[in-house]
């Protein structure tokens, strides 16, 4: 079990570098299947909250504070919330919002979805992504094209993003705990995933510097089709 963690944490660590969003949601996917989809929540909170800080520190300079200041609190507060609703929902639940939270990363990859959030709708748009992602772990899927939308891109887009990352992980943390789903094996693993996680976030702030823009899209599509091949194992 635990290298399936180190695994899954080096993973996410190096694709949400790369490509700005989706290795958390690999990693929980991948987590899902082994150990079903409520633990896989718990689990990779910790871990993917001090990989936001760390990306997030290394791009400091790039962050966008007002549109971070806008949304901050919002995306908080929901997924602290719904985090407290997600652990006592039954597994099936957590799967099908799995599911759908993929289909949305596919279909974005390939082009087929595009989402667009007028500037003034911010808060609530804030809000959503912390619901959505506390729930299901694709809180990425919405939050970029949000941030897209108000101008961000490149740097700016990976900072901002993985400051607001930080809100809602660390959010949905403490409403696990207030569920009582934070158990000290728990966070013994989550340690571990840490760990593993700014592995990959080192190694991929190195790719991601020797890389151009089209192949940080193909990592984008690779690993939507990835996640999508985990739905269908976890469902088996």
């Amino acid at each position: 079990m635990i290298e399936v963690v180190i695994g899954c944490g080096v993973l996410a660590g190096v694709v949400s570098t790369l490509a700005g969003q989706g290795g958390g949601l690999l990693a929980l996917l991948a987590l899902s299947a082994a150990i079903g989809p409520r633990e896989a929540l718990v689990l990779t909170a910790p871990g993917l909250a001090i990989a936001n800080v760390h990306r997030a520190w290394v791009f400091r300079a790039s962050i966008d504070r007002a549109v971070t200041r806008r949304m901050f609190a919002p995306i908080a507060a929901a997924s602290l919330v719904v985090g407290v609703l997600a652990v006592k929902a039954p597994p099936a639940l957590l799967r099908a919002l799995l599911v759908v939270a993929t289909g949305l990363a596919l279909a974005k990859a390939l082009g087929w979805a595009r989402f667009q959030v007028n500037p003034r709708w911010l808060a609530p748009a804030a809000a959503s992504v912390g619901a959505f992602g506390a729930c299901s772990g694709g809180a990425g899927l919405l939050l970029t094209p949000v941030l897209v939308s108000v101008g961000l891109s490149g740097e700016s887009l990976i900072a901002t993003s993985q400051t607001l990352a930080l809100a809602l992980n660390a959010g949905r943390l403490v409403g696990y705990s207030a569920g009582g789903s934070v158990t000290r094996a728990i966070l013994v693993m989550a340690a571990v995933m840490t760990g593993a996680l700014l592995v990959g976030n080192a190694v991929g702030i190195r790719l991601r510097r020797r890389m151009r823009e089209e192949s940080l899209r193909r990592v984008e599509l690779a690993t939507m089709c990835a996640a999508t091949a985990l739905v269908a194992l976890g469902a088996r």
